[in-house]
């Protein structure tokens, strides 16, 4: 299946000349442009060249031309043609569309990349599909020279990637060919050999795809996993290769194969092949594949430098990037001087900016790589990552009842400390955010792990499930209550408007117990939103334990069902809001001036929804049992949303 491309258009087509005329107007003096306003081309309008400091040709991005129509306009969003992305997939061009609110006075740009390609596939057989646009995905006056380097910066990695990666491709694709091609053949792989190579393989992948997905996105672009052929395994040696399985492909992850000629294939930019005289995958899986990812560090690390050709250009792009950094809340840089930069280039004005923002910035001579003096640095981040991830699969194999890999995972726990008949304690923290970005993530974890090591406290830290938790170790529930509470006061000083709460479980006192604290941290968690406050402990729920204790959910699905369901489908069908306003109605004890005032509507509003209530669904609002009914039906709705992460 494949975006479906446009027919050409003839010459009567539609024009977008006043957004045209107002790009190139923008952007004169500062581009070479090649815009048809009358093109009969079909998806493409032309293309735009992005010029250097001395007017020479740098990049170039191909180009669509829309107008943001009256009903979009100060929305920033756009009804993109599929027709687009069907371009797009058949182009090594960088190609972009440029919707203009005249509105605005500004060019709305998206870059039609591989990755929105693949976010987008659901919706090939779609006429349009609408894009939505970022503050940074904006061109305007003020901003011209800040976007024009973003667009570059797209043409420099599209162009790294396709002259670097070329070898790369050349063998997977080899490698692929082979193995979807190849007979059955019988494996003399052992179990133990088998678990082994699929511990390294998931564990390398996880990596790749957390701590180090920008190193994937450079090094594999548009790659979903990185599968394993083996060729030789045994105590002694390992011989293997690495290869890319694209969205969509049907190749095994993991396969065995006949040492050949692919092996022997080497190239310049090979991040595929490995042969080991000993074994170090069979003696510890895990920091094996810690040992791959260095390599692919170290290689970006080593290609990372700035090669200018204009002083006065360098001295620009020295401060306004150390500039971004600062922007970005980077910590310090370090420079290499001497070749490229030298000493002198770092103007008085750099250096006030970097005191202005108490920024710390280090020259370091040519002759010494940034890489030999952070080597040991990355040492430990890749000890810690593993550590922390190995600590957090344990814990989670207790708390989701993985029988299985209880033996294992005690000896993690043990080796950290972790004693099986010590005292444990869940707690889950989640904030106002349905799904949390990447971003909010490492922020939050970095400030969390940063007041853990700063109060030196046992607790252990993970993100799960869309939710914060947090493994206290022989601490008793006031001082929990307490921390938790210092805790959330710092996160509040650094995130102003940012919601949190807090769902406290109870204590046990055997490890293998800890999935029930789990299931009461996230009770307390359901009441402390129900409830509006920040920090709640399951001891102190009351009725709401009984509602916890309840195992069948088809009952509880039965019970919200009867009351709520067909208010829930009404407002579906018909755009209103009237469920919200009977939950306002029940948690204000029937004030409508408070309802109005929670919902920034007028009082009358409120009562006229409520009437509608009471008739169309033949609610006694006067009777408290019906309204205790009611209210127990919006917390069983309340906890089975957030229980199911």
């Amino acid at each position: 299946m494949s975006f479906k491309a446009k027919v050409s258009i003839d010459s009567n087509g539609v024009k977008e000349e006043r957004s045209v005329l107002f790009i190139q107007t923008l952007l004169l003096g500062r581009t070479k442009n090649n815009i048809d306003k009358g093109t009969t081309q079909s998806n493409i309008d032309g293309y735009i060249e992005l010029l250097d400091s001395s007017n020479r040709i740098n990049g170039k991005i191909t180009v669509q031309v829309k107008t943001v129509s009256q009903k979009d306009e100060g929305h920033n969003r756009f009804p993109c043609p599929t027709s687009l992305f069907a371009y797009a997939e058949t182009t090594t061009d960088n190609v972009f569309l440029l919707a203009v609110d005249h509105s605005q006075d500004k060019v709305l740009y998206k870059h039609i990349s591989p990755k929105l390609l693949d976010e987008n596939r659901d919706k090939e057989q779609q006429e349009t599909i609408t894009l939505h646009f970022k503050p940074n995905e904006e061109l305007r006056k003020d901003n011209i020279e800040v976007v024009l380097k973003n667009w570059l910066s797209i043409c420099s990695s599209r162009v790294y990637c396709l002259t670097h990666g070329e070898a790369v491709l050349e063998e997977n694709s080899e490698l692929k060919s082979y193995l979807l091609n190849m007979p059955k053949m019988a494996t003399d792989l052992r179990p133990c050999d088998i678990q082994e190579i699929q511990n390294f393989i998931d564990s390398y992948n996880k990596l790749l795809e957390s701590d180090f997905r920008y190193i994937k996105s450079v090094l594999f672009p548009n790659v979903w996993k990185r599968g394993i052929a083996i060729y030789t395994y045994s105590d002694s040696s390992l011989e293997y290769s690495l290869y890319n399985v694209n969205i969509g492909e049907l190749v095994a992850p993991i396969v065995q194969m006949p040492k050949c000629s692919i092996f022997e294939v080497k190239h310049e930019h090979d991040y595929a092949s490995f042969s080991c005289t000993e074994n170090k995958l069979k003696e510890n899986p895990n920091l094996y594949s810690i040992s791959i990812i260095k390599k692919h560090v170290e290689d970006f690390i080593k290609k990372q430098r700035i090669i200018p050709s204009d002083e006065v250009f360098l001295v620009e792009y020295i401060y306004e990037f150390i500039e971004t950094m600062i922007q970005s809340h980077t910590c310090g840089m370090i420079l290499n001087t001497g070749k490229y930069i030298l000493s002198d280039h770092i103007t008085d004005s750099i250096k006030e900016l970097c005191d202005k923002h108490n920024y710390p910035l280090i020259n370091m001579p040519w002759e010494v790589h940034i890489y030999d003096i952070t080597r040991d640095y990355y040492n430990r981040i890749f000890m810690d990552t593993q550590k922390d991830t190995s600590i957090t699969d344990a814990f989670l194999s207790f708390i989701e009842n993985d029988s299985l890999h209880h033996y294992d995972a005690l000896r993690i726990l043990e080796d950290n400390h972790f004693e099986k008949d010590d005292c444990y304690e869940i707690v889950l923290m989640k904030c106002n955010k349905k799904v949390i970005s990447d971003d909010l993530k490492l922020r939050l974890l970095f400030l969390m792990e940063s007041f853990v090591k700063l109060n030196d406290l046992d607790i252990h830290i993970a993100f799960y499930k869309n939710h914060f938790l947090f493994v206290f170790h022989d601490m008793d529930e006031i001082q929990i209550y307490d921390e938790m509470s210092s805790l959330v006061s710092s996160l509040k000083n650094s995130f102003k408007k940012l919601h949190i709460y807090v769902g406290i479980g109870s204590s046990v006192h055997v490890l293998r117990e800890i999935g029930a604290s789990y299931q009461r941290s996230l009770a307390a968690l359901v009441y402390a939103v129900n409830k509006g406050q920040e920090i709640a402990r399951f001891e102190e729920m009351g009725f709401f334990k009984i509602l916890h204790s309840v195992n069948d959910r088809n009952l509880l699905v039965a019970y919200h069902d009867e009351y709520l369901k067909d208010i829930e489908e009404y407002d579906q069908i018909h755009d209103t809001n009237y469920l919200e306003t009977l939950h306002q109605y029940l948690l204000c004890n029937g004030s409508i001036q408070h309802v109005a005032s929670n919902m920034f509507c007028h009082r009358n509003t409120i009562t006229y929804r409520m009437r509608v209530i009471e008739d169309h669904w033949k609610l006694k609002l006067d009777d408290t049992v019906e309204k205790f009914h009611l209210m127990v039906a919006f917390f069983i709705r309340d906890y089975l949303e957030v229980s199911k992460f």
